[in-house]
């Protein structure tokens, strides 16, 4: 039988990866709201350290578990999906797959070029698709209908960030561990509510716990948020959005937490703020919690797998983005 040997959640900002001179010059050319905090290069230079600290201490929590393959709940930001055809959910099972190890733009982010297709950025993974597959058909007979994919529609851009990212630090840059990538509908609206989510992934890991005949140990991964609207005009970082969700996962009520979220509208006061017309993704639809915002589906579905209270490693709230980094995990032998 599998076992779910860890549960981690990570955001995967590129604030993760790139130096420090990087952050300032991206603070300096963003638009904040007019109240929004803004960190000067001293505290930048904290909060990088501790970003770094703690996405160590995630690495050493994962390691330590010696999980045969990873599964990741992540979003696609036009990277495979367009709108056009965009799933809520789907599942990879193919074969290999190839992608940009962490922020695929050369110079300013969202800029052209991408950079070279070459070892220091472009790696491969492999992948697991009986597994995969177990798990497309067990939601299936459960009453979930997600996309699969047997191959990427979008080779030059490859596999999406919020798989491609969290796969090199949690490794060591060794991206060594197969892994089942499960694409989660996180920024375009009308995205699936984090009620629907929560129930999706206890049956993810109803399927691998009794389904799976063989020896398996599986880390699941959620990627992405915390709070966050990339480059949005009159950004602000909602810090009280993200402590109410920390405080719900280590209490280890994963409905609590979805709850909140798909509750969440913004206070009166601050409505007016152009950063929530990224919410809905450009669909005109009518949306929840959206943007990279919306990424905390991921971390609510991690919460789901493990049930139980979870550890919250650090939580830096990253100004110059602005976006709440944060790192968490499930002891999952506790």
């Amino acid at each position: 039988m599998a076992k779910i040997c860890t549960v981690v959640a990570t955001s995967h900002s590129p604030f993760l990866f790139e130096p420090l001179e990087w952050w300032n010059s991206t603070r300096a050319g963003r638009s904040y709201a007019p109240d929004a905090t803004v960190d000067d290069d001293a505290e930048n230079e904290r909060k990088y350290r501790r970003v770094h600290q703690g996405l160590k201490r995630l690495r050493d929590v994962f390691q330590s578990a010696r999980p045969d393959m990873i599964l990741v709940f992540g979003d696609d930001q036009e990277e495979q999906f367009g709108l056009n055809n965009h799933p809520a959910f789907a599942v990879y099972v193919g074969g290999r797959f190839e992608g940009y190890k962490a922020v695929r733009y050369a110079g300013k982010l969202g800029s052209r070029p991408f950079k070279p297709k070459v070892a220091e950025h472009w790696v491969s993974i492999e992948a697991e698709p009986d597994l995969a597959k177990s798990v497309l058909y067990g939601l299936m007979k459960t009453g979930f209908d997600p996309a699969f994919m047997l191959d990427l529609p979008n080779k030059e851009v490859g596999m999406g960030h919020a798989f491609m990212r969290p796969a090199g630090p949690l490794t060591d840059g060794r991206f060594d561990i197969p892994m089942v990538p499960i694409l989660v509908n996180c920024l375009y609206a009308p995205q699936p509510s984090a009620a629907r989510c929560v129930a999706l992934a206890r049956v993810v890991r109803e399927i691998i716990e009794e389904d799976w005949p063989s020896e398996l140990r599986v880390a699941v991964v959620g990627s992405g948020g915390l709070w966050h609207t990339p480059g949005a005009p009159e950004s602000y970082l909602d810090e009280k959005f993200d402590r109410e969700i920390l405080t719900r996962l280590e209490s280890g009520n994963a409905d609590e937490m979805a709850s909140y979220f798909d509750a969440w509208t913004p206070p009166p006061e601050l409505r007016h703020l152009r950063c929530f017309e990224q919410f809905p993704g450009g669909t005109g639809m009518a949306s929840g919690v959206g943007g990279g915002s919306g990424e905390t589906r991921n971390w609510i579905m991690a919460a789901a797998v493990a049930d139980r209270p979870g550890h919250v490693i650090d939580y830096i709230p990253v100004h110059a983005s602005p976006c709440g980094i944060g790192f968490a995990y499930w002891d999952m032998n506790e």
